[in-house]
């Protein structure tokens, strides 16, 4: 029995809404806000091949160090935390005994993975569990309940877990998502009880686009709970959002109602991550309260052949200008060249396992810059970041405008329609 483990959050800086903060698990330190890149750390093979999965696995090289992939550079800053969720251990149809074998140990404690010292967000892997209908490989069907989940996370040797939710859908009728939501509250009860095993953070999910939304999910979880929430939990996790991920109203909605829920209850000391976005909307949702956000998106556009050229705009890779991007990839003759496809013999899976690197490397490089300016706690130049950022994005200057006047900075006049 764990009992010992030391978990902390800190407010070092603010900027109106906006927070940077220090997340500090047992010897584990890192910066807030902050994306956890999610990671498939099995990838359906073996650990010769660091576990497979083709661009996952170029990815896991440059996490693990792997001079011929990386050119010979240290990309581990881009990789201080990443997600995982025990719903990818199955990904590749492997068969029973292998499940087994790659939860027989800790993820640090295999060779290729003993230098990694991030931080490992486990995940319950609720959406993907749900809509399955459990855990399937080739041979075997495993039906998913919290305790079961706990111990697949736990066998990860994780530093953050948090508990099978059961997440709701935009399409579902009111029955459905108090069902849903009372489902998770009793998980949640259930995860609470084994909080003495985690030797890490446990986080909390709640689930909500609008504030009576997440009120009940808070409710129907207080219920629940022995003792109140922050004696137990050490952050919340808001979830459900993933097929709204389109939508910014609603993402700025539902984050900042979220943290307004918390504060109003005696959370707001407590870590906000959200659960399945990035990119674009990233910095908007870092003005309203949240801290920290997880995405396999930068692989995902690489997958499908996508540069990013900042957080809003992707072109072909084949018409990428390299050269014009500052980046640590691109600014690396290697990797320009893998990405230009100029060397021999190389696997597809390099030349998109560079891109999905800068990808990730344009998404942490906003954060950064985001966290120097809540530093410098200055809430006016926030509010001019976010719009410069979306000068040239019509879809998004609407709700940037309307954040900065109500929110932040109120310099634009309410006869102003520059935004309409």
């Amino acid at each position: 029995m764990v009992t010992d483990s030391m978990v902390s959050f800190d407010t070092v800086a603010e900027a109106g809404e906006a927070r940077r903060g220090q997340l500090q698990i047992n010897d584990r330190i890192l910066e807030t806000p902050h994306l956890f890149p999610v990671i498939n750390f099995y990838g359906g093979g073996n650990e010769g091949a660091l576990f497979g999965g083709g661009v996952h696995r170029t990815i896991k090289e440059f996490l693990a160090h792997d001079n011929e992939v990386t050119g010979g550079e240290d990309y581990s800053d881009l990789f201080r935390g990443v997600m995982t969720s025990i719903s990818s251990l199955a990904d590749y149809g492997i068969r029973e005994k292998k499940l087994d074998w790659y939860l027989n140990k800790e993820i640090r404690e295999w060779e290729c993975f003993s230098d990694y010292d991030g931080m490992i967000f486990a995940d319950s892997g609720g959406y993907k569990i749900l809509k399955q209908g459990g855990l399937e490989g080739e041979d075997f069907e495993k039906d998913i309940d919290q305790d079961k989940a706990l111990d697949m996370q736990l066998d990860l040797g994780p530093d953050i877990v948090v508990n099978l939710d059961h997440p709701i859908h935009p399409d579902d009728e009111f029955e459905e998502r108090i069902e849903k939501m009372e489902q998770t509250a009793a998980n949640a009860a259930q995860f609470a009880e084994r909080r003495d095993e985690v030797n890490g953070a446990c986080y909390l999910t709640v689930h909500g686009y609008y504030e009576a939304m997440l009120e009940r999910s808070f409710d129907l979880i207080k219920d629940e709970l022995a003792e109140p929430i922050p004696e137990i939990f050490d952050g919340i996790a808001l979830g459900s959002l993933v097929p709204r991920k389109d939508n910014v109203e609603v993402l700025i909605e539902a984050v900042s109602d979220c943290k307004r829920v918390m504060q109003q209850r005696g959370y707001g000391d407590l870590p906000l991550h959200v659960l399945g976005i990035s990119g674009n909307t990233m910095p908007l949702l870092v003005a309203v309260g949240a801290d920290s956000f997880d995405s396999a998106s930068y692989l995902h556009q690489a997958i499908n052949g996508k540069y990013c050229v900042n957080l809003f705009e992707t072109v072909p890779v084949d018409e990428a200008d390299f050269d014009a991007c500052d980046c640590r990839i691109c600014n690396d003759d290697f990797h320009r060249a893998r990405m230009r496809n100029e060397m021999d013999d190389l696997y597809q899976k390099d030349i998109l396992g560079s891109v999905a690197a800068h990808n990730l490397a344009i998404q942490q490089r906003e954060l950064r810059q985001f966290r120097q300016l809540i530093a410098e706690g200055d809430q006016e130049q926030v509010a001019d970041y976010l719009e410069e950022a979306v000068k040239d994005q019509k879809g998004f200057r609407k709700f940037v405008y309307q954040l900065i006047n109500e929110r932040m900075n109120p310099y634009f006049e309410e006869t102003d329609t520059t935004y309409a």
